[in-house]
């Protein structure tokens, strides 16, 4: 990639982020810029990327989640008869077992059991959580929650959750007091805690497919015999992935409002942001061609220019020449004209003077 000057890094500098995000989407042949501005300046374009994209997603799972509280709250007060916590211990309706199909796409699958199991049913109730895209199972001592964004089950203890607010026991009223009088807290507490986590969530994951694409670059780079430096094809690679977490961002909303998904979508996700990123490469290949062959026609028109020049300078050399020699004929022609008169007027010695010359 060949250098820009300090006016043309001013100029990367000035640019806003969303001006950054729209050049990113249609503007390939800014791909070589985004490739000069530097870690720093990716770095702060893809924390504001995911950002965004985080306020957007948790913004929309803390509403859906606030309509399905409404549903739990009424389910749990109707159908829940006991319910006590106390010592690390939970106890629901005399430790009958429940499952509860919720909407399915904030929690799916809610089971509860919290009678005494075995290590091999506890086994079972996580791969039945594993194989849900959302689950919760609540059993004696601890609780299990299932993500469709994480492959893996979260397990945590009532003992190690309750026992950071000062809880050492619960009854069935106290949690409905609880829904009831702080649903703004339970919300904001949600919103916070979900966009720390979800955005550590999704810059890894962000930031790997970033490199994994800055790594096709420099070797897409590298196949044509172009010289980039990995930061460069990392800055393309981070730029690469706009479009795709925007239509991202979309299908979530979309998913949340309708329930609409595609199991194609991550494979348009990863083919959108690779094909972005090696048509940046193939038009930065193109466009060092044309500079290539316009500095080579630069330079044969200065070799053109240069050998006229001497061509000239040659000419009037030897013109300089030949009026020197010109010059120097005729001084010494004139020298001795001078001479031959001098010589005719001056007497040989013996010569008689004649006439007046007495």
């Amino acid at each position: 990639m060949s250098k820009t000057d300090n006016s043309d890094e001013k100029k990367v500098k000035k640019n806003g982020f969303f001006r950054d995000v729209l050049k990113s989407i249609k503007d390939f042949d800014k791909y070589e810029d985004f490739g000069l501005e530097g870690l720093g300046k990716t770095s702060g374009y893809l924390i504001k990327l995911v950002a965004i994209f985080t306020l957007i997603i948790t913004s929309m799972t803390v509403y859906k989640f606030s309509n399905t509280l409404e549903k739990v709250v009424k389910y749990f007060d109707e159908n829940i008869t006991e319910l006590t916590y106390k010592d690390g211990k939970l106890n629901v309706n005399d430790n009958q077992k429940l499952e509860v199909e919720s909407d399915k796409y904030i929690t799916g699958t809610v089971i509860i059991d919290t009678s005494d199991l075995s290590d091999e049913q506890v086994e079972d109730y996580k791969n039945q959580a594993k194989n849900q895209s959302n689950g919760i199972v609540l059993l004696k001592d601890k609780i299990m929650l299932k993500n469709e964004m994480l492959s893996a089950v979260s397990e945590a203890s009532y003992k190690d959750l309750l026992s950071k607010y000062n809880i050492n026991s619960l009854d069935k009223q106290q949690i409905l007091d609880y829904f009831n009088n702080g649903r703004m807290q339970i919300y904001t507490s949600a919103f916070i805690s979900l966009f720390i986590y979800m955005f550590f969530v999704y810059f890894a994951s962000i930031l790997v497919d970033a490199i994994v694409l800055g790594v096709l670059a420099y070797l897409v780079a590298r196949i044509m015999r172009m010289k980039i430096k990995f930061s460069a094809s990392f800055s393309m690679g981070v730029h690469a992935l706009t479009l795709p977490i925007i239509l991202n961002i979309c299908y979530v909303i979309l998913n949340g409002f309708t329930g609409w998904t595609t199991k194609y979508f991550q494979v348009m996700y990863t083919a959108i942001s690779y094909i972005y990123v090696v048509t940046a490469i193939l038009i930065i290949r193109s466009e060092y061609i044309k500079k290539q062959a316009e500095v080579e026609r630069i330079q044969t028109e200065q070799d053109r220019v240069r050998e006229e020049l001497e061509e000239k300078e040659r000419k009037e050399k030897e013109q300089k020449e030949k009026e020197k020699e010109k010059k120097e004929r005729e001084k010494q022609k004139e020298k001795e004209r001078k001479q031959r008169e001098k010589e005719q007027e001056t007497p040989e010695i013996g010569d008689k003077p004649e006439g007046s010359n007495v």
